[in-house]
């Protein structure tokens, strides 16, 4: 089956609304836990079913992954002088983290361990783990969830949403690889680690700039941090507002929307009037 979005929606309200029950814990599973659950669970049938217990699994890995954007955002900007290195890489896997985010949510997973892409959709009361038909050069990790995020009715036409494929020379991933790859990069100086107060007015700056104002990183411009680190500060802000829209009074939402750990330099909005073009950060 292709991604029913409109089931993706909901598979997004009724997890995140198992947590609205009396008593219902907002904290986060352990590492792993709804990998090896999914891995569990595709060995033992074709499509079997996600029990209502273990729906808010789906919850609790968005945003967890949403938190991971944010955490690699932040490391991205902080090591933009004395790395540009791992700030490019840091800043490619902010947004990545930010697909796998939107991904989980909707119930959007690809099992490396099974090797199955499934979607969990509803079907009479129950949640059922339904494999997805999908071209096989799309299959990857990155190009997979990428594509399915991009494929969302309000992310179709976003601009801050493609398609990823380390094949083209001005996409995210053909940047990342060639950080990762490339040799003779000879990129390196002396650690000098910025104060957490400089790294929130970079943050400030960054958000100051005009959604849609910039273009996908071009690895014949690498590092190119301002394209990288601004595409993941909008990607992580769109995810935000994605829930805000979808589950504005989910208690569990409600807790983490505002990780305590980044609270004196993370900023969550694009300026409306924003300037036209990057910055200096």
């Amino acid at each position: 089956m292709p991604v029913d979005y409109s089931i993706a929606d909901r598979v997004v309200e009724l997890s995140f609304g198992k947590f609205d029950k009396a008593g219902a814990k907002l904290d986060f599973p352990k590492p792993g836990t709804l990998s090896k659950h999914l891995q569990v669970l595709l060995n033992q049938t074709e499509r079997p079913n996600l029990s209502h217990q273990k729906t808010p699994m789906l919850a609790t890995a968005g945003v967890e992954m949403w938190h991971r954007a944010i955490h690699s955002f932040l490391w991205s900007v902080a090591l933009s002088d004395t790395s540009p290195l791992w700030a490019s890489v840091s800043g490619y896997y902010s947004s990545h983290f930010v697909m796998r985010a939107f991904a989980h949510s909707m119930g959007i997973f690809k099992s490396f361990s099974e090797k199955k892409l499934i979607q969990v959709v509803v079907e009479n009361g129950q949640f059922v783990c339904s494999t997805l038909n999908w071209n096989n050069k799309a299959s990857g990790e990155h190009a997979f969830y990428w594509k399915a995020v991009k494929g969302h009715p309000r992310l179709i036409s976003n601009d801050l949403f493609h398609d990823n494929s380390e094949r083209d020379p001005k996409s995210d991933a053909s940047h990342r690889t060639f950080a990762n790859y490339t040799d003779h990069l000879c990129a390196y100086s002396p650690m000098e680690f910025p104060t957490v107060n400089s790294v929130a007015k970079s943050v400030e700056k960054i958000s100051r700039i005009r959604l849609h104002s910039v273009t996908h990183p071009s690895r014949e411009d690498y590092p190119d941090l301002q394209n990288v680190q601004i595409l993941a500060f909008q990607r992580i802000v769109s995810f935000h507002d994605f829930l805000d829209e979808k589950v504005p009074k989910s208690r569990f939402w409600r807790a983490h929307r505002r990780p305590s750990w980044c609270k004196d330099v993370m900023m969550y909005q694009v300026e409306d009037q924003g300037v036209e073009q990057a910055i200096s950060v």
